[in-house]
């Protein structure tokens, strides 16, 4: 699948690219294939009350919304969606696909300060809202954020799925090479960055991504990841669509709520992270029908050999990829292969994908040496919204995103990751940057220094940890610093273990030593 050169591993052969934007894909879909089913959900989450939509009708009712937008927006400008998955949401994204608008989607596990941030980066002319995972209503704070920036908010309710006939619109074009979404993400400054995926890039890596595990017009891909995340909105959305299978909307991840999906749509692939498997596997009923799917998709974190094994026991075909937000997909492992390898190693390099390991001079690495992934490829980020410097600092000249993930080339081509250049805790598949959680931390009038870091946990992959020395007599309780955390990140990036000291362990440039303070966590006794 790959060769060796002395600069690189160069993926060879692979389906040609598809040039053309992802609104004229969903329309080439409708023309060819227009009773084939394209979109599936339960209506009032009841899945005895099946809906779907054939490419035709979710063509249809993906206009109507474009027609809208146009109404307020033109080419070029944003349109941000901030709530949990929903039927709606799908609409929205190919409605802002044809409307050659540019998706933002927001997380709705965001703070205010989160939101207001994101609105302020990309400028939004429209704001689509409805609720958050647990059923929380964002559209109040929406309206109160919006009011600042210009920016319309629709209520989700009001985008029909199943609209009476065509929507008249003056359809703009829009190329393969136009930015199709923004993909929030963060980096070292502790500040969401947007990286900024054009159609070609995030239409392709769907279709690589379907491609690799030999997905085809009669797949069902139920997608419980959060449309907010690339995996979501892309990889699996995208892989679904470019291949004219059809695509099931699960709001939120629930594991009796996942299996009952399964059994009324006939689910063929699926994916997610290692902590939605462990709970799927530990709910009554589940290895049946984990054990009829076609293919499992994990990523988001390490994942344990004990999981892999389980499953392919069960007859699934478990492959796991390697990417991020600036690149939706990297490399895949071999659906044929075993636990080992799928848990080992992060597997070859896509196609139309240059991969090179570079020491810290930029020189090429050899076989088994470790150093900063760097890829080249079709799918990479234009760059971050707005931020031409922070781009400059991960796209080079030579086009190469450096990935910030340090790994090691085998002689065979295959890529094992050995740890992060850049510190990141990967939490059931949400990214948390330690920066950004000390940043909030500092701001407490009872903290001196804290550091953040990641420590193993069997549920969730990683799991915050922070350490803190105190500055005030009496100093803070635990539950203090998590409330004034919480006020400021979501809840996911809160520390969940924490401890005290007199004094934290310095380079000779006066840096937290980090690594010194992981032993403090063995056990994780908080």
């Amino acid at each position: 699948m790959t060769k060796q050169s002395a600069e690189a591993i160069v993926a060879a052969g692979g389906a040609p690219l598809l040039e053309i934007s992802v609104g004229d894909q969903l329309r080439r879909q409708a023309s060819a294939h227009a009773e084939r089913p394209a979109l599936t959900w339960a209506r009032d989450g009841d899945p005895g009350l099946i809906v779907t939509l054939t490419y035709h009708r979710l063509l249809l009712a993906a206009e109507a919304t474009a027609a809208r937008i146009l109404q307020m927006a033109s080419h070029g400008d944003r349109v941000a969606v901030w709530t949990a998955n929903s039927p709606q949401a799908v609409i929205v994204e190919y409605a802002s696909a044809l409307a050659g608008t540019v998706l933002a989607p927001f997380n709705p596990a965001w703070t205010d300060e989160e939101t207001e941030h994101a609105l302020s980066l990309v400028a939004p002319r429209i704001l689509f809202v409805a609720s958050d995972v647990r059923g929380t209503d964002l559209r109040g704070r929406a309206r109160n954020l919006a009011d600042a920036h210009a920016c319309a908010v629709i209520d989700m309710a009001d985008v029909p799925t199943e609209p009476s006939g065509p929507a008249e619109f003056d359809a703009p074009e829009v190329a393969a090479a136009d930015a199709f979404l923004i993909q929030f993400t963060s980096g070292t400054t502790g500040r969401a960055k947007g990286a900024t995926l054009s159609h070609r890039a995030a239409l392709n890596a769907g279709h690589i991504r379907a491609c690799t595990v030999g997905a085809d017009a009669s797949d069902v891909w139920l997608n419980p990841i959060p449309l907010c995340h690339v995996g979501g909105s892309v990889v699996i959305l995208l892989a679904a669509m470019a291949t004219g299978g059809n695509y099931v909307v699960m709001p939120r991840f629930d594991p009796v709520g996942q299996y009952a999906m399964m059994r009324a749509t006939g689910a063929t692939r699926t994916g997610g992270v290692p902590t939605m498997f462990h709970a799927l596997l530990n709910t009554p009923g589940g290895e049946e029908l984990l054990g009829r799917v076609r293919s499992i998709g994990l990523g988001g974190t390490n994942v344990p050999p004990s999981l892999v094994a389980r499953l392919q026991e069960l007859g699934a075909t478990v492959s796991a990829a390697f990417a991020q937000s600036e690149c939706p997909m990297i490399t895949q492992s071999d659906p044929a292969g075993d636990a080992a390898h799928v848990c080992t190693t992060a597997g070859v390099v896509v196609p139309h994908t240059e991969l090179r390991i570079l020491d810290r001079y930029g020189t090429v690495l050899g076989s088994g040496e470790v150093g900063e992934v760097c890829v080249r490829s079709p799918l990479v980020m234009d760059g971050y919204w707005q931020m031409p410097e922070a781009t400059a600092e991960v796209i080079d000249a030579e086009g190469l995103l450096h990935t910030g993930d340090l790994g090691s080339l085998d002689a065979a081509g295959v890529l094992r990751i050995h740890g992060r250049v850049r510190e990141v805790i990967i939490r059931g598949g949400e990214n948390v940057y330690p920066s950004e959680v000390e940043n909030v931390l500092h701001k407490h009038p009872g903290v001196d220094a804290v550091a953040v870091l990641g420590v193993p946990d069997q549920r969730w992959g990683q799991e915050v940890a922070a350490v803190v020395k105190t500055a005030t007599t009496p100093p803070p309780s635990v539950t203090d610093l998590i409330e004034h955390a919480r006020r400021s990140v979501s809840h996911f990036k809160v520390p969940r273990h924490w401890r005290f000291v007199d004094d934290m362990p310095l380079t000779s440039s006066g840096k937290i030593r980090k690594n010194d303070l992981s032993a403090l966590f063995a056990g994780h006794d908080s």
